[in-house]
């Protein structure tokens, strides 16, 4: 059954390239899909050109949005979140939102 989770950093320093990379390769070895979300800007982790443009407009002290969709999200989320706390703070996860469709919605 897919499942939606989420969770929301606050970003304390701009994204090196370095790091930029770690979440494109991190998103592209998830099964589903992976978006960042902020300030009404949503982007799929698993294109490395908008990956970077989008990361290079989140400003410090920022919430940041992280939203993935798939089987078995929730240790993956958790991986994403893990890899991003040197650069950001979890402030909150949500928890499970369980859909049964074989389609998916975009944002």
């Amino acid at each position: 059954m897919k499942e939606i989770m989420s969770s929301n950093v606050m970003v304390q320093k701009r994204f090196t390239m370095k790091k930029m990379l770690e979440i494109y390769q991190a998103a592209n070895r998830l099964d589903g899909a992976t978006y960042l979300y902020s300030r009404q800007k949503a982007v799929e982790a698993t294109s490395l050109s908008k990956l970077v443009s989008f990361l290079l407009t989140v400003e410090p002290n920022t919430t940041l949005k992280i939203i993935m969709e798939g089987n078995d999200v929730e240790p993956k989320l958790n991986q994403l979140t893990k890899l991003l706390t040197n650069e950001a703070s979890v402030l909150r996860v949500k928890r499970k939102q369980l859909i049964e469709t074989t389609e998916s919605f975009q944002i």
